[in-house]
Protein backbone atom coordinates (compact mmCIF):
# COMPACT_ATOMS: atom_id res chain seq x y z
CA UNK A 1 0.00 0.00 0.00
CA UNK A 2 1.40 3.50 -0.73
CA UNK A 3 1.88 6.46 1.52
CA UNK A 4 -1.10 8.14 2.63
CA UNK A 5 -1.69 11.30 0.44
CA UNK A 6 -0.93 14.49 2.39
CA UNK A 7 -2.26 17.94 0.76
CA UNK A 8 -0.05 20.32 3.09
CA UNK A 9 2.13 18.23 2.44
CA UNK A 10 2.44 18.70 -0.86
CA UNK A 11 1.99 22.55 -0.97
CA UNK A 12 5.15 24.43 -2.89
CA UNK A 13 7.33 26.03 -0.14
CA UNK A 14 6.73 29.29 -1.87
CA UNK A 15 3.20 29.41 -0.48
CA UNK A 16 4.70 29.51 2.94
CA UNK A 17 5.63 33.27 2.25
CA UNK A 18 2.05 34.15 0.81
CA UNK A 19 -0.90 34.48 3.01
CA UNK A 20 -4.26 35.11 3.11
CA UNK A 21 -6.22 38.36 2.06
CA UNK A 22 -6.92 39.90 5.27
CA UNK A 23 -9.05 41.68 3.82
CA UNK A 24 -11.72 39.15 2.94
CA UNK A 25 -12.07 38.35 6.40
CA UNK A 26 -13.50 41.54 6.77
CA UNK A 27 -16.25 40.73 3.63
CA UNK A 28 -16.86 37.29 5.77
CA UNK A 29 -17.26 39.03 8.64
CA UNK A 30 -19.98 41.72 7.46
CA UNK A 31 -21.67 39.82 5.34
CA UNK A 32 -23.04 37.62 8.92
CA UNK A 33 -23.41 41.33 10.75
CA UNK A 34 -25.79 42.01 7.47
CA UNK A 35 -27.81 38.62 7.34
CA UNK A 36 -28.22 38.93 11.28
CA UNK A 37 -29.85 42.51 10.13
CA UNK A 38 -27.27 45.19 11.33
CA UNK A 39 -26.95 48.26 9.55
CA UNK A 40 -23.46 48.28 8.83
CA UNK A 41 -21.24 51.26 7.39
CA UNK A 42 -19.38 50.26 4.58
CA UNK A 43 -15.72 51.59 4.79
CA UNK A 44 -13.66 48.30 3.73
CA UNK A 45 -14.21 47.86 0.02
CA UNK A 46 -11.42 49.13 -2.40
CA UNK A 47 -13.79 49.51 -5.57
CA UNK A 48 -16.16 52.51 -6.95
CA UNK A 49 -19.84 52.21 -5.97
CA UNK A 50 -20.40 53.77 -9.67
CA UNK A 51 -21.75 51.94 -12.70
CA UNK A 52 -19.49 51.25 -16.10
CA UNK A 53 -20.19 54.39 -18.15
CA UNK A 54 -22.88 53.79 -20.65
CA UNK A 55 -20.85 53.93 -23.82
CA UNK A 56 -18.07 51.32 -22.38
CA UNK A 57 -21.27 48.88 -22.17
CA UNK A 58 -22.60 50.02 -25.17
CA UNK A 59 -19.50 48.99 -27.07
CA UNK A 60 -19.11 45.59 -25.53
CA UNK A 61 -22.47 44.51 -26.36
CA UNK A 62 -22.35 46.11 -29.77
CA UNK A 63 -18.99 43.88 -30.24
CA UNK A 64 -20.27 40.88 -28.51
CA UNK A 65 -23.27 41.11 -30.82
CA UNK A 66 -21.42 41.08 -34.15
CA UNK A 67 -19.82 38.03 -32.92
CA UNK A 68 -16.80 39.25 -31.46
CA UNK A 69 -16.33 36.04 -29.35
CA UNK A 70 -13.30 33.94 -29.98
CA UNK A 71 -9.44 34.75 -29.26
CA UNK A 72 -7.65 38.32 -29.06
CA UNK A 73 -3.82 38.66 -30.06
CA UNK A 74 -1.87 37.78 -26.69
CA UNK A 75 -1.01 41.67 -26.20
CA UNK A 76 -4.82 43.23 -26.59
CA UNK A 77 -6.34 44.11 -30.07
CA UNK A 78 -4.97 47.43 -31.84
CA UNK A 79 -7.74 50.08 -30.93
CA UNK A 80 -7.27 49.64 -27.45
CA UNK A 81 -3.93 49.14 -27.30
CA UNK A 82 -3.37 52.13 -29.31
CA UNK A 83 -6.18 54.33 -26.76
CA UNK A 84 -4.18 53.06 -23.80
CA UNK A 85 -0.79 54.22 -25.50
CA UNK A 86 -2.71 57.69 -26.02
CA UNK A 87 -3.72 57.85 -23.03
CA UNK A 88 -0.71 57.15 -21.17
CA UNK A 89 1.48 59.62 -23.12
CA UNK A 90 -1.47 62.67 -22.31
CA UNK A 91 -1.34 61.43 -18.54
CA UNK A 92 2.48 61.09 -18.33
CA UNK A 93 3.93 63.39 -21.39
CA UNK A 94 5.69 60.38 -22.16
CA UNK A 95 5.60 59.38 -26.18
CA UNK A 96 4.04 56.02 -25.94
CA UNK A 97 3.71 53.45 -29.00
CA UNK A 98 0.81 50.35 -29.00
CA UNK A 99 3.89 48.36 -29.32
CA UNK A 100 4.69 48.96 -25.79
CA UNK A 101 1.55 48.02 -24.28
CA UNK A 102 0.20 45.19 -22.85
CA UNK A 103 -3.91 44.40 -22.37
CA UNK A 104 -4.26 42.47 -18.68
CA UNK A 105 -6.78 40.80 -16.80
CA UNK A 106 -7.11 40.57 -12.81
CA UNK A 107 -8.98 41.96 -9.89
CA UNK A 108 -8.86 45.49 -10.84
CA UNK A 109 -6.60 45.01 -14.19
CA UNK A 110 -3.00 45.26 -12.29
CA UNK A 111 -2.73 41.65 -10.82
CA UNK A 112 -1.80 40.01 -13.69
CA UNK A 113 0.44 42.95 -14.93
CA UNK A 114 2.72 42.95 -11.49
CA UNK A 115 2.64 38.87 -11.31
CA UNK A 116 3.30 39.13 -15.41
CA UNK A 117 6.64 41.44 -14.87
CA UNK A 118 7.37 39.90 -11.85
CA UNK A 119 8.51 36.16 -13.41
CA UNK A 120 9.59 38.19 -16.29
CA UNK A 121 12.30 40.29 -14.50
CA UNK A 122 12.67 38.53 -11.11
CA UNK A 123 15.52 35.39 -10.09
CA UNK A 124 15.07 33.39 -7.50
CA UNK A 125 17.02 35.90 -4.43
CA UNK A 126 16.46 38.80 -6.36
CA UNK A 127 14.96 41.54 -3.96
CA UNK A 128 11.92 43.53 -4.60
CA UNK A 129 11.86 47.14 -2.50
CA UNK A 130 8.19 47.31 -1.53
CA UNK A 131 6.97 50.59 0.68
CA UNK A 132 5.35 49.58 3.97
CA UNK A 133 2.33 50.11 4.09
CA UNK A 134 1.11 48.86 0.82
CA UNK A 135 -1.60 46.56 -0.87
CA UNK A 136 0.00 43.06 0.01
CA UNK A 137 -0.15 41.65 -4.00
CA UNK A 138 3.44 43.14 -4.51
CA UNK A 139 5.08 41.42 -1.82
CA UNK A 140 3.29 37.99 -2.46
CA UNK A 141 4.24 38.22 -6.11
CA UNK A 142 7.81 38.73 -5.46
CA UNK A 143 7.70 35.84 -2.98
CA UNK A 144 5.83 33.18 -5.68
CA UNK A 145 8.27 34.19 -8.27
CA UNK A 146 11.09 33.26 -5.99
CA UNK A 147 12.22 37.15 -4.98
CA UNK A 148 12.46 38.42 -1.60
CA UNK A 149 10.45 41.43 -0.82
CA UNK A 150 11.86 43.94 1.38
CA UNK A 151 9.93 46.44 2.97
CA UNK A 152 10.63 50.25 2.86
CA UNK A 153 8.84 51.58 6.33
CA UNK A 154 6.91 55.11 5.16
CA UNK A 155 5.48 57.45 8.22
CA UNK A 156 2.60 59.40 8.92
CA UNK A 157 4.77 62.34 9.62
CA UNK A 158 5.90 61.69 5.68
CA UNK A 159 2.46 61.52 4.53
CA UNK A 160 3.66 57.85 4.40
CA UNK A 161 5.19 58.53 1.01
CA UNK A 162 8.09 56.58 -0.04
CA UNK A 163 11.46 58.64 0.39
CA UNK A 164 14.94 58.10 -1.46
CA UNK A 165 17.10 57.84 1.65
CA UNK A 166 14.93 54.82 2.92
CA UNK A 167 15.15 53.54 -0.15
CA UNK A 168 18.50 53.51 -0.40
CA UNK A 169 19.88 52.34 2.82
CA UNK A 170 17.88 49.16 1.73
CA UNK A 171 19.89 48.90 -1.06
CA UNK A 172 21.99 45.54 -1.91
CA UNK A 173 23.82 43.68 -4.45
CA UNK A 174 21.08 41.54 -5.14
CA UNK A 175 18.42 44.43 -5.21
CA UNK A 176 16.56 44.26 -8.95
CA UNK A 177 13.13 45.79 -8.64
CA UNK A 178 11.45 49.41 -6.84
CA UNK A 179 7.84 49.47 -6.50
CA UNK A 180 6.18 52.51 -6.60
CA UNK A 181 2.52 53.15 -5.97
CA UNK A 182 1.05 56.58 -6.19
CA UNK A 183 -1.59 57.57 -4.94
CA UNK A 184 -1.58 54.58 -2.63
CA UNK A 185 -3.47 52.15 -0.95
CA UNK A 186 -4.22 52.00 1.95
CA UNK A 187 -3.25 55.78 2.97
CA UNK A 188 -4.94 57.46 -0.06
CA UNK A 189 -1.48 60.14 0.04
CA UNK A 190 0.87 60.87 -2.58
CA UNK A 191 4.46 60.48 -3.59
CA UNK A 192 5.42 64.62 -4.58
CA UNK A 193 7.35 64.90 -7.62
CA UNK A 194 9.97 66.36 -6.30
CA UNK A 195 10.83 63.28 -4.43
CA UNK A 196 10.05 61.17 -7.68
CA UNK A 197 13.11 62.54 -8.85
CA UNK A 198 14.98 61.45 -6.15
CA UNK A 199 13.39 58.08 -6.24
CA UNK A 200 14.36 58.09 -9.94
CA UNK A 201 17.93 59.54 -9.07
CA UNK A 202 18.33 56.04 -6.76
CA UNK A 203 16.83 53.90 -9.45
CA UNK A 204 19.61 55.27 -12.11
CA UNK A 205 22.33 55.04 -9.97
CA UNK A 206 21.80 51.08 -8.81
CA UNK A 207 20.19 50.18 -12.20
CA UNK A 208 16.72 48.93 -10.77
CA UNK A 209 13.80 48.07 -12.66
CA UNK A 210 10.79 50.59 -11.45
CA UNK A 211 7.60 49.57 -11.48
CA UNK A 212 5.15 52.17 -11.05
CA UNK A 213 1.47 51.60 -10.16
CA UNK A 214 -0.65 54.20 -11.40
CA UNK A 215 -4.17 52.94 -11.19
CA UNK A 216 -5.42 55.83 -8.89
CA UNK A 217 -3.73 58.63 -10.79
CA UNK A 218 -6.51 59.89 -12.29
CA UNK A 219 -8.42 59.77 -8.96
CA UNK A 220 -6.08 63.04 -7.54
CA UNK A 221 -7.74 65.96 -6.10
CA UNK A 222 -4.51 68.59 -6.60
CA UNK A 223 -4.84 68.23 -10.08
CA UNK A 224 -6.49 66.10 -13.09
CA UNK A 225 -3.35 63.46 -12.84
CA UNK A 226 -1.00 62.17 -10.15
CA UNK A 227 3.10 62.96 -11.15
CA UNK A 228 4.40 59.90 -12.55
CA UNK A 229 7.99 58.84 -12.37
CA UNK A 230 8.08 57.11 -15.85
CA UNK A 231 7.96 60.96 -17.45
CA UNK A 232 11.50 61.75 -15.37
CA UNK A 233 14.42 61.77 -17.43
CA UNK A 234 16.35 58.51 -18.11
CA UNK A 235 12.87 56.66 -16.53
CA UNK A 236 11.08 55.23 -19.60
CA UNK A 237 13.07 53.06 -20.18
CA UNK A 238 13.40 51.33 -16.70
CA UNK A 239 9.97 51.75 -16.02
CA UNK A 240 6.93 49.31 -16.22
CA UNK A 241 3.85 51.13 -15.91
CA UNK A 242 0.76 49.18 -13.90
CA UNK A 243 -2.77 50.80 -14.62
CA UNK A 244 -6.05 49.52 -15.17
CA UNK A 245 -9.60 50.28 -16.01
CA UNK A 246 -11.28 49.08 -12.39
CA UNK A 247 -10.74 52.51 -10.71
CA UNK A 248 -11.40 55.48 -12.91
CA UNK A 249 -13.96 53.73 -14.59
CA UNK A 250 -16.02 51.26 -12.25
CA UNK A 251 -14.94 48.35 -14.46
CA UNK A 252 -13.93 46.56 -11.43
CA UNK A 253 -16.00 42.80 -12.56
CA UNK A 254 -14.58 43.71 -16.32
CA UNK A 255 -11.03 42.35 -14.95
CA UNK A 256 -9.17 44.23 -17.35
CA UNK A 257 -5.69 46.55 -16.92
CA UNK A 258 -2.61 47.10 -18.65
CA UNK A 259 1.08 47.45 -18.27
CA UNK A 260 3.25 49.66 -20.57
CA UNK A 261 7.07 49.49 -20.38
CA UNK A 262 9.74 49.78 -23.03
CA UNK A 263 9.25 47.44 -26.22
CA UNK A 264 12.46 45.27 -25.49
CA UNK A 265 11.11 45.07 -21.41
CA UNK A 266 7.74 44.65 -23.15
CA UNK A 267 8.82 41.83 -24.85
CA UNK A 268 9.56 39.64 -21.33
CA UNK A 269 6.93 40.50 -20.57
CA UNK A 270 4.48 38.94 -23.48
CA UNK A 271 7.01 36.10 -23.03
CA UNK A 272 5.09 35.44 -19.61
CA UNK A 273 2.10 36.39 -20.69
CA UNK A 274 1.30 33.83 -23.31
CA UNK A 275 1.29 31.30 -20.29
CA UNK A 276 -0.55 33.04 -18.10
CA UNK A 277 -4.05 33.90 -19.32
CA UNK A 278 -2.70 34.13 -22.65
CA UNK A 279 -5.72 36.95 -23.99
CA UNK A 280 -8.16 39.13 -22.62
CA UNK A 281 -11.49 38.31 -24.07
CA UNK A 282 -12.26 39.99 -27.10
CA UNK A 283 -15.85 41.95 -26.76
CA UNK A 284 -14.60 43.26 -23.70
CA UNK A 285 -11.83 44.89 -25.36
CA UNK A 286 -13.66 47.07 -27.23
CA UNK A 287 -15.74 48.31 -24.73
CA UNK A 288 -12.58 49.49 -22.16
CA UNK A 289 -11.43 51.51 -25.79
CA UNK A 290 -14.49 53.44 -26.09
CA UNK A 291 -14.42 53.76 -22.03
CA UNK A 292 -10.64 55.52 -22.86
CA UNK A 293 -11.63 57.52 -26.39
CA UNK A 294 -15.21 58.81 -25.59
CA UNK A 295 -15.86 61.76 -23.56
CA UNK A 296 -13.77 61.87 -19.97
CA UNK A 297 -16.68 63.64 -18.18
CA UNK A 298 -17.57 60.47 -16.25
CA UNK A 299 -13.92 60.38 -14.49
CA UNK A 300 -14.32 64.14 -13.64
CA UNK A 301 -18.05 63.96 -12.16
CA UNK A 302 -16.70 60.50 -10.26
CA UNK A 303 -12.80 62.62 -9.47
CA UNK A 304 -15.34 65.77 -7.49
CA UNK A 305 -17.78 62.81 -5.83
CA UNK A 306 -14.98 61.56 -4.29
CA UNK A 307 -13.68 64.93 -3.70
CA UNK A 308 -16.64 65.92 -1.57
CA UNK A 309 -16.81 62.32 0.27
CA UNK A 310 -13.20 63.40 0.86
CA UNK A 311 -13.75 66.23 2.51
CA UNK A 312 -16.99 64.60 4.65
CA UNK A 313 -14.08 62.02 5.84
CA UNK A 314 -11.08 64.21 6.30
CA UNK A 315 -13.41 66.87 8.37
CA UNK A 316 -14.92 64.07 10.31
CA UNK A 317 -11.68 61.88 11.45
CA UNK A 318 -10.03 64.93 12.42
CA UNK A 319 -13.05 66.28 14.59
CA UNK A 320 -12.17 62.98 16.46
CA UNK A 321 -10.33 63.96 19.88
CA UNK A 322 -7.41 61.42 19.39
CA UNK A 323 -7.25 60.72 16.01
CA UNK A 324 -4.71 61.86 13.65
CA UNK A 325 -4.53 61.64 9.51
CA UNK A 326 -2.13 61.93 6.84
CA UNK A 327 -3.81 64.16 4.11
CA UNK A 328 -5.23 61.89 0.99
CA UNK A 329 -4.53 63.61 -1.96
CA UNK A 330 -5.34 60.53 -4.05
CA UNK A 331 -7.57 57.54 -4.45
CA UNK A 332 -10.52 56.94 -1.84
CA UNK A 333 -8.71 56.23 0.68
CA UNK A 334 -8.18 57.76 4.32
CA UNK A 335 -5.81 56.14 7.01
CA UNK A 336 -6.41 57.72 10.31
CA UNK A 337 -4.08 56.59 13.24
CA UNK A 338 -6.09 54.93 16.08
CA UNK A 339 -2.92 54.24 18.63
CA UNK A 340 -4.69 56.08 21.35
CA UNK A 341 -7.60 53.95 21.51
CA UNK A 342 -6.07 50.99 23.31
CA UNK A 343 -4.88 47.39 22.09
CA UNK A 344 -3.63 46.91 18.82
CA UNK A 345 -5.46 48.20 14.95
CA UNK A 346 -6.91 44.75 14.74
CA UNK A 347 -8.74 44.95 18.48
CA UNK A 348 -10.03 48.26 17.21
CA UNK A 349 -11.59 47.54 14.16
CA UNK A 350 -13.09 44.20 14.93
CA UNK A 351 -14.38 46.91 18.04
CA UNK A 352 -15.79 49.12 15.36
CA UNK A 353 -17.07 46.27 13.52
CA UNK A 354 -18.83 43.36 16.13
CA UNK A 355 -20.25 46.70 18.32
CA UNK A 356 -20.59 49.27 16.51
CA UNK A 357 -21.28 47.98 12.91
CA UNK A 358 -18.26 50.22 11.25
CA UNK A 359 -16.42 47.69 8.83
CA UNK A 360 -12.47 48.95 8.26
CA UNK A 361 -9.71 47.65 7.69
CA UNK A 362 -6.80 46.85 10.20
CA UNK A 363 -4.04 48.50 8.55
CA UNK A 364 -1.23 46.16 10.01
CA UNK A 365 -2.77 43.81 7.07
CA UNK A 366 -0.48 46.37 5.00
CA UNK A 367 2.22 45.93 6.68
CA UNK A 368 4.02 46.76 9.92
CA UNK A 369 4.26 50.14 9.22
CA UNK A 370 0.37 49.88 9.52
CA UNK A 371 0.27 48.88 12.85
CA UNK A 372 -2.29 51.78 15.04
CA UNK A 373 -4.01 52.83 11.63
CA UNK A 374 -7.33 52.07 10.08
CA UNK A 375 -8.14 52.07 6.40
CA UNK A 376 -11.42 53.50 5.30
CA UNK A 377 -12.70 53.59 1.63
CA UNK A 378 -15.01 56.32 1.24
CA UNK A 379 -16.26 54.43 -1.69
CA UNK A 380 -19.45 54.89 -0.43
CA UNK A 381 -21.84 57.33 -0.89
CA UNK A 382 -21.71 61.05 0.92
CA UNK A 383 -24.56 60.27 3.03
CA UNK A 384 -22.70 57.37 4.36
CA UNK A 385 -19.94 58.73 4.83
CA UNK A 386 -21.51 61.59 7.30
CA UNK A 387 -23.62 58.37 9.05
CA UNK A 388 -20.70 56.96 9.52
CA UNK A 389 -18.24 59.60 10.97
CA UNK A 390 -20.98 60.40 13.45
CA UNK A 391 -21.16 56.94 14.63
CA UNK A 392 -17.25 56.22 14.11
CA UNK A 393 -17.14 59.18 16.63
CA UNK A 394 -19.26 58.27 19.36
CA UNK A 395 -17.38 54.55 18.76
CA UNK A 396 -14.13 55.91 19.90
CA UNK A 397 -15.53 58.33 22.29
CA UNK A 398 -16.83 55.00 24.52
CA UNK A 399 -13.30 53.06 23.31
CA UNK A 400 -11.22 56.42 24.98
CA UNK A 401 -12.15 55.02 28.28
Amino acid sequence: MGATFDPQAVAAKRLNEVPFSGIRKVFDAVTQLEAAGRDVVHWQIGRTDFDTPAHAKQAAAESLARGDVHYAPNAGIAPLLKAIAARTETDTGVETKPEQVIVMAGANGANEGIMVSMLALINPGDEVLVSDPNWHHYKSCASLAGGVPVEVPTREEDSFALRAEEVEKRITPRTKMLCVTSPGNPTGTTVSEGELKKLAAVAVKHNLVVMSDEIYARIYYPAPCAPSIYSLPGMAERTIVINGFSKVYSMDGWRLGWTVASPQVTRHLLKVRQYTTVCVNTFIQHGAAKALTASQDCVEEMRQAFAARRKVIVEGLRSIEGVTLAEPTGAFYAFPNVKIFGGTSGEVADRLLNEHAIATVDGAVFGTSGEGYLRLAYSCSKEECERGVERLGKALEGMRG
